[in-house]
């Protein structure tokens, strides 16, 4: 008989072989208490407490930072600057290759998968979010039918634990699930939407504010001067006013003196627009390293040494998330009984456009390499056949076949 233990060393479920364990370990892994998010609006305070809560060295907990990056996600220059760097990674083309870092065409159809872009993705959102834990579930046939990433409300990475609810000390190590768990965290710290918070705080206060500015500063004031101080009067002419709303015209009675007052403030929404463009440059620099591929550039020079930048990140984003993918997921692969020989790993197509492809073909084969048939069709998906020998000249083909 097989235990589940919790952190404490108490069992938590029991089973006759590793794979029912395995089974019943997911289920309590996946019975999670759903917490449901708030939705009002964030302030600096929430940031902090949520700081000190995630930092507490003797009862770390994740939910209350986990819920304010879901509150800041929803910022679409954040989120625009986030899903571009996810995506100049998970859109590259992963292969299988040996130890020379000739790809395994065959063998990398295994990474063609739906999930396998999935885990990329969770891996890559690690960045911004911290971490991501990934459950891989069991198949009938031990294949990967999906991958799952676990509500980071309920993954408490310092213990190493998924809980049940988000402030349990207790739950399920998830260490001890090599083949169906696995934990990821690229970098350092606590994420960057742990400084991109307060920014997206400031700036959701700046756009609440130049509203408030509109409403008051937006549209001319209307004041009707009336030659009574009755209230009747007074309360039939707000009325008017009122009804008269974005209209260009109003039908008042001869002793009604209707003054329209333009605003002097022309300019004051400029200190809202510049402080929400700052904040955006900011995050920009923050997530990608650059402002000038997700915004307006001023020269060619300076949009090159930005670009530069930006790939310097990518270029790190790929050497981390293929160490993790060799250190994690290829174990996990060959455990399930993925056919990955001892000298292959995980790699990344650098050259995926054909006509770059053929470029480089072509010089090497003046340079007297030979490209074999077997390489041609797996690397351009085409099918060779022999060129007919030609007949010699004065022979009839037929009469030889028939001979």
């Amino acid at each position: 008989m097989i235990e589940i233990l919790d952190s404490t060393g108490q069992p938590i479920a029991k089973a006759a072989n590793p794979m029912q364990l395995a089974k019943k370990g997911q289920k309590i892994m996946m019975d999670l208490v759903r917490i449901q998010h708030g939705i009002y609006r964030r302030e600096l305070d929430h940031w902090k407490t949520a700081r000190l809560e995630r930092g507490n060295t003797e009862a770390p907990y994740t939910h209350l930072l986990q819920d304010l990056y879901k509150d800041v996600m929803l910022d679409t220059h954040l989120t625009s600057a986030v899903e571009k760097r996810v995506l100049k990674v998970t859109n590259k083309n992963f292969v299988i290759v040996d130890e020379k870092g000739v790809a395994d065409y065959e063998r990398s159809k295994m990474l063609e998968t739906k999930w396998f872009h999935k885990v990329v993705k969770y891996v890559m959102e690690s960045i911004p979010y911290e971490y991501s834990l990934m459950l891989f579930p069991e198949s009938m046939d031990g294949t990967i039918p999906e991958v799952i990433c676990v509500p980071r409300d309920h993954v408490n990475p310092d213990r190493r634990l998924v809980v049940k609810q988000v402030y349990d000390n207790q739950g399920l190590l998830f260490d001890k699930f090599p083949l169906n768990l696995k934990f990821a965290k690229l970098h350092d710290g606590y994420g960057l939407l742990e400084k991109a918070a307060p920014m997206t705080i400031l700036k959701r206060h700046s756009w609440a504010s130049w509203d408030e500015f509109e409403q008051i500063f937006g549209l001319p004031i209307r004041i009707a001067k009336l030659g009574t101080i009755s209230d009747q009067v007074k309360g039939e002419v707000a009325e008017w006013l009122k009804t008269m709303g974005t209209a260009a015209y109003g039908v008042f009675p001869s002793f009604a003196d209707i003054e329209i007052k333009e605003s002097q403030h022309k300019d004051a929404f400029q200190v809202f627009m510049r402080k929400i463009e700052s904040v955006d440059s900011q995050l920009s620099i923050l997530v990608n390293g650059q402002t000038m591929t997700t915004s307006d550039g001023s020269s060619r020079s300076q949009a090159e040494v930005h670009e530069r930048t930006e790939e310097e990140i990518e270029e790190d984003d790929i050497k981390n998330i293929l160490t993790w993918l060799n250190d994690e997921l290829v174990p996990l692969l060959r455990g399930r009984g993925y056919d990955i020989p001892e000298n292959m790993r995980i790699g990344i197509e650098r050259i995926t456009k054909p006509e770059e492809k053929i470029k480089i073909d072509a010089q090497l084969m003046q340079n007297g390499y030979r490209m074999t048939k077997d390489y041609i069709e797996k690397t351009y998906g085409v099918e060779l056949e022999e060129t007919p020998t030609p007949p010699e000249p004065g022979k009839d083909p037929k009469k030889k076949k028939d001979q």
